[in-house]
Formats: structure tokens, sequence, C-alpha cells
């Protein structure tokens, strides 16, 4: 007979000595009872206010690291997993969801004057647009703050069920420190020389127009207006996976920019640069909260998510009013922010690229499909610098496949094209032109281009 007592822990060989044991939900009750996150997260608030009104950042911030200690600690136990605990680890994690977003959308109403954005050349269109974005930013940070409290409330609840000791509530709250105003030392650090033409600005400029043509592709396909369509467009175009590549794209902008140009004398010295920085910031931010109220949506309220809190996390807050927030306020500003900053963009562009113009004709018998497009935009990706395509006065990128390809799409049958750019990359476009665009083969090719046949 086995001489092992059932009560013993059993130890897989695999794991190196770690065990897992499995203990009663009554067990667990004891141990969060006692849990310091929990203690943390939930003894905080006492100093959380009820009125909606009177949320700020500095209370989101404290929320959003208890939420997420106390988030870890219930995964730990695989929470998410059984179905008594389940519904407390779902509204805990949107209380650190929608605490990002209230974060996030208090920090612009703070900093949102000194980004210096533009919305339009016109004066009177500026300051329409301007107090457009105002009013959508004041009601989007209501709806967040109005959603962190309902969330924090149901939270409060299901915790009580547990005979968690918890305090309420109150309308003013308690005390929370304000966060410390914004002070600096004197800039008096020896800075770079201003850049040369062709040098780290252009590579930033040239960043810039890439990005522009895929948030460009996004514009086009914008619902204009709420309701059932939000639902299709966030499934067709900008689920949680392209919401968060559009954040990293433009975090990875503001990052190259804010490690390249901005400890240079030409940050402080050249308004435009200034300007493209706080269009790109607050692009950042809006982009940023578009991801986190599709992240979830799609996890806890979409018509794929699954699980038994859909609908209490629904009826708490309403799937439709996250879609209306996250697409018409979020996604539509961002990208509106982006068309804002693409006259800044040219205006840079002839100070820090050698720009010339070249006119060339698509050859006899050819036409502009992907292939020969594709070798356009190797040569533009080998020099790294700005280049755009124009035809009838319209202009795009042309760096981006895509975007060549969706921009001919758009001029059928087009025999003559102009390139304005750098000097480098367009003595190379006008090389690959005259050879027939690789149509005869690429070995054929002059040695310049050798680039362009490898793999």
């Amino acid at each position: 007979m086995d001489p092992t007592p059932l009560s013993a822990e059993r130890v897989d060989p695999r794991e190196d000595g770690a065990r897992e044991r499995v203990i009663t939900e009554e067990r667990f009750i004891e141990i969060l009872r006692e849990a310091a996150p929990q203690r943390e997260l939930f003894s905080f608030f006492a100093t959380l206010p009820l009125d909606p009104g009177r949320w700020k950042k500095r209370h989101c911030s404290p929320v959003l690291e208890r939420s997420h200690a106390f988030e870890t600690f219930l995964d730990d136990y695989h929470a998410r997993s059984n179905r008594r605990f389940v519904y407390l680890a779902e509204l805990n994690a949107s209380v650190r969801n929608f605490a990002v977003v209230a974060h996030t959308l208090n920090h612009l109403d703070v900093r949102f004057a000194a980004y210096d954005v533009r919305f339009a050349a016109d004066d009177a269109a500026h300051l329409d647009a301007l107090d457009a974005f105002r009013g959508d930013l004041t009601r989007a940070i209501r709806f967040a703050n109005e959603s962190i409290v309902k969330l924090l409330l149901a939270t409060r609840e299901e915790a009580l069920r547990f005979g968690l000791a918890i305090p309420e509530l109150t309308p003013l709250g308690g005390h929370v420190p304000e966060e410390r105003g914004r002070e600096r030392l004197p800039r008096d650090l020896d800075q770079a020389a201003v850049d040369e033409p062709g040098g780290a600005v252009a590579v930033i400029l040239n960043g810039f127009l890439q990005l522009w043509e895929k948030v460009r592709r996004l514009a086009e396909v914008l619902p204009r207006s709420d309701g059932p369509q939000l639902t299709l467009f966030v499934r067709e175009h900008l689920p949680e996976t392209q919401a968060r590549n559009f954040q990293a794209a433009v975090h990875n902008l503001q990052s190259s920019y804010d490690t390249i140009v901005k400890p240079t004398r030409i940050h402080e010295e050249i308004e435009g640069l200034r300007r493209l920085r706080g269009h790109v910031s607050l692009a950042l931010h809006l982009f940023e909260v578009a991801n986190h109220l599709i992240h979830f949506y799609e996890r806890h309220e979409s018509d794929e998510s699954r699980g038994t809190t859909k609908a209490r996390i629904a009826a708490i807050v309403a799937p439709e009013s996250v879609l209306e927030q996250a697409v018409m306020f979020a996604a539509r500003h961002a990208v509106g922010v982006f068309s804002a900053a693409l006259p800044i963009v040219h205006e840079l562009l002839p100070r820090f690229v050698q720009q010339r113009t070249l006119d060339v004709a698509v050859p006899d018998g050819g036409i502009l499909h992907a292939r020969p497009l594709s070798l356009i935009v190797g040569v533009v990706r080998k020099h790294g610098k700005p280049v755009e395509i124009v035809i009838d006065g319209e202009a795009a990128a042309a760096s981006s496949l895509m975007g060549l390809i969706l921009f001919i799409g758009r001029h059928p049958g087009v025999r003559r094209v102009s390139f304005r750019g750098d000097r480098a990359p367009l003595e190379h476009l006008r090389l690959l032109f005259e050879h027939g665009l690789g149509e005869r083969g690429l070995e054929r090719l002059p040695p310049e281009l050798g680039y362009l046949r490898q793999p």
C-alpha cells in the first residue's frame, strides 16, 4: 500500500520542486481578508469622492497602483477561473482600466494648453475646432470619472459579500494631496548645435509622414456619427490590436523626437518643432485612451467576449457609451490632431531637407502596380529621408507600399508623376524610372540601385 498520505502535496518532477495546491473557497476568503493588496485598495476608499466632478489626476494614480497590485494578487490565486470570485476580479480589472483612462484624460485637461495645438490655419476655424475639442474632452472626462465611481461602488459591494472591511465613498472624499506643481530647474546645460539639412530632424519628419499614411487610411473609414456602425468599425478597422499599434507607433515617434531633437537648441529656437511635438503628444494620449477603452469593451462587453460577468459589467458601464468615447472622441480627435500637424511638417521640410522636385514619366507600356511601387518604396527607405509622390496636386508619402497602392488607385492610368524630397533619393528614383522601373529585370538596374536586388 502506498504510504504517502492523501493530504500530502504532489510534486511534478518537471517543475523543479514547485508545488501548486488547490485550496477551498472558504480558505481563500480567509486569505483575502488579510491580504495587504485588498487592504491598501479598500482603505483608500475613504479618500475617494463619490462626486465624479471632484475626481482629478491625483485620485486616479493611487487607484491605478492599488488596483494593479490587487489584480496581481487575484491572478496569483486564479480568481478569474473561479465562478465565485471571477466577478470581483473582473470588476477590479475594470477599475484599473478606467483609472488609466481617467488619469490620461485629466492629464490632458491640465496639459492641453502647453501642447500649443493648432487645429486649422484660419483663426476662426481653429477657435471653432478648439471649442469643439474642449467640449468633447469635458464630456469624456465626465464619462470616465462617472464610470470609475460606478465600478468602485460595484467592487465595494461585491467585496462586502466576502466579509471584507471597506469604508464607504463619500460625496467629498478625504484628503488626497495635490500633485506637485510643474516646477523645473533652469535650462543651462550646453545643448547640441542646430541640426543640418538631412540630419536628425529629417528622420523625424520622414517618420511622421510614414505614420500619417496609416492615420489617413484610418480617417477614411471613421464613422461620421455614433450608433451601430461603431461596433462594426471597431471590429473591422480598430480592434484592440490595431489601436495598440497606433499608440505604439505614435509613442515611438515622440520618443525619437525626445531622444534626438529635444536635447538640441533647435527645440527651443524653432517654434514649429515644439508645436509638432505638442501635436504628437496630444495624438499619443488620445490613441492611448482609445486603446484602453477598446480593450475594456473587447474584454468585458463585446459580442465576442465570454463569461458570466459580461451582462453585469455592461449594466454598470454601457457598451455603446464606451465605443462612443473610444471612436467619436479619442480616435476621431487623434486623427484630426495628426492631420492638423501636416502643414507644420511641410513648413519644416524645406529647412531640414534638401528639397528638390523630380518629374518623371511612366515607361511606355508600363503601369504603376505593386512590384514597381515596392521598388520606389525600397529607394525611399534606403535613404531614410522624406519623399512624397505628387499627382494632380495631391501628395502622399512614398515610403509606404500600402499607402502608394491606395494612392495610385485613386489615380488610375496615370502617366506622369512628381516626387518631392531630398536630392539623393530623388536621383535614385530618376535612375529607377530611366531603367524601366525594374520591369525588364532587376539585374538590368544600374549599380547605384544594386541594393534593390538584395532580398
